[in-house]
């Protein structure tokens, strides 16, 4: 091969090389462009002071939110690193249930000090490297704010759910849902399970109406949309119930393909009729036999779960009949009731029944109706909680509100720990993150000052939120933790910096913001180790 040959393959494998280079660092870059663009969508919902979005979806429903998930739940993303950043929103709510929106604009505050360093010629494994070296460190700074937490000492509990509640749109009424959250969770912790609590064993209902105030606690079940039917006077009120849940018809069978039957004379009419009460009859004999005075019946698809012939003839045994128990409610209402769902008549045994003190239909304060089962059996611990609200969009944000409050809850059973909020223990990370760097060199120590930087978004935010000058507000509370005040922290009652803020009761479970810190620096390293985006064919 020639000289003048040799120089052109080699000027081909150059411009190839920087082609390759050029292509991965725009890849890069349009990657963390696109979580920084969420990120920055949804930062103005951070903390109490942070605004609302009102959300219109394809059908024109509306809905009115600042929680982090629900909101990135609700945008069509269509970048696949933007919905990254959806699902560790969604996995810190599943985890903590609490700071959906801290670990969305910390990710985008790592992802800002990952340009800077990426522009510095650092290669992006060893940003990664330096960042999960920092993410150690700070856990373990974490532990120093760590203060211990009685599960007795109910209102500590409550103050750490009520700063939770403080960003929410009913958190005017956190005086009441903080205490309510509280109490349905310290119920139903299992003694042989002392460190987790299972959500599912508290249901909550939605009533429309009445308002936020009205929100109870019930230790049982509560339907607002299935009544007991009044049908030729079935009864309303049952004591001692035996309850059973039907996943079978009470009504005439048809065939399994559709058809029609064509009747010549009125005695082929009769004989019809005759047939249908007696199959009737016969299905009400067993339910009587069995000992059950109350009928949970299955919503069907196929046909009327029952009919009139059914309700008149259980009418007049005295038993009452819910229909339209919605499938999803079967394993709740099996749990709760301690009792064994029901597909065949033949297999109604009083084995398979449930047990209740009281089988009610009850009138609330506006005068609408919902039924309610009470006295539930001594091994049973689920319970309901009614959420009332003057209109839909409140009464969704007011579920919202409690499902996280429920999930704080949890947080502080699963880790018994609480820290100060506020901004402080940010900048307590901060601090020994930039400290820390200090005694390192080269490229690590770069890194970890980048992670002790983006650290200070949280208190920059909460302060921007809240209308106050970010910059004096950051410098000051660096100023204060500097001097051995590590409980400092920014007031949102008077708008000021608290020298421990742990005194106006802004605390929250150590699980979240371990959990936000994991998630997020977890995130931007897999989004630094991308390097090329490949569309498939498939």
């Amino acid at each position: 091969m020639s000289q003048p040959q040799q120089a052109s393959q080699s000027q081909q494998q150059k411009a190839n090389t920087f082609n390759k280079s050029e292509k991965t660092k725009d890849i890069r870059l349009t990657n963390i462009q696109a979580a920084k663009a969420v990120s920055d969508a949804i930062r103005t919902s951070l903390g109490p002071r942070g605004m609302d979005k009102m959300i219109q979806d394809a059908k024109g429903e509306v809905l009115i939110t600042n929680d982090g998930a629900t909101i990135l739940k609700q945008m069509d993303l269509v970048h696949p690193t933007a919905k990254m950043l959806v699902e560790i929103s969604h996995a810190q709510d599943v985890e903590a249930g609490d700071g959906t929106t801290s670990v969305v604009v910390f990710a985008g505050a790592l992802l800002k000090s990952c340009e800077v360093l990426l522009e510095k010629g650092i290669h992006p494994t060893t940003i990664s490297e330096g960042f999960q070296y920092a993410l150690e460190n700070a856990l373990e700074a974490l532990d120093e704010l760590k203060k211990p937490v009685d599960l007795d000492n109910k209102q500590q509990l409550i103050e750490c759910v009520q700063t939770a509640l403080s960003s929410k749109v009913v958190s005017s009424n956190s005086a009441q849902l903080a205490p309510l959250a509280v109490d349905a969770v310290l119920r139903i912790v299992d003694p042989l399970k002392p460190d987790n609590v299972d959500l599912k064993d508290i249901k909550i209902v939605k009533k429309l109406g009445g308002t936020i105030d009205d929100t109870e606690l019930v230790e049982g079940i509560v339907f607002s949309n299935q009544k007991a039917s009044q049908t030729a006077g079935g009864p309303q009120k049952i004591e001692n119930a035996k309850v059973a849940l039907l996943q079978f018809c009470l009504s005439a069978p048809k065939t399994d393909v559709e058809n029609s039957i064509a009747i010549k004379d009125y005695t082929e009419m009769d004989k019809i009729l005759k047939e249908e009460r007696k199959y009737i009859i016969d299905l009400v004999k067993k339910i009587v036999a069995s000992g059950a005075n109350v009928l949970l019946i299955q919503k069907s698809i196929l046909r009327d779960a029952v009919n009139d012939l059914s309700l008149h003839f259980l009418a007049k045994k005295g038993i009452m009949v819910v229909k339209d128990i919605e499938r999803e409610d079967v394993e709740f209402i099996s749990k709760t009731l301690c009792l064994v769902p029901v597909a065949h008549i033949d297999q109604l045994t009083p084995e398979k029944l449930g047990n209740a003190g009281l089988v009610e239909t009850v009138f609330l304060n506006d005068e609408s109706k919902v039924l309610r089962i009470t006295g539930m059996p001594a091994q049973s611990k689920a319970l309901t909680i009614l959420v009332r609200g003057s209109n839909q969009l409140v009464l969704d944000e007011a579920d919202r509100s409690i499902h996280d409050a429920l999930c704080v809850v949890r947080s502080l059973v699963k880790s018994k720990g609480l820290i100060p909020g506020g901004g402080a223990p940010e900048i307590h990370l901060s601090l020994k993150l930039t400290q820390k760097a200090n005694t390192l060199t080269g490229a690590r120590s770069m890194c970890v000052r980048a992670f002790a930087e983006a650290l200070e978004v949280i208190p920059y935010t909460l302060a921007e939120n809240a209308g106050l000058n970010p910059i004096n507000v950051v410098t000051e509370l660096r100023n204060r933790h500097l001097k051995s005040q590590k409980f400092a922290g920014i007031g949102m009652k008077k708008n000021n910096i608290v020298d421990d803020i742990t005194t106006e009761q802004v605390v929250q479970p150590i699980l979240v913001t371990r959990s936000a810190l994991s998630l997020a620096t977890e995130c931007v390293r897999m989004i630094l180790k991308i390097d090329d985006l490949v569309i498939s064919a498939r």
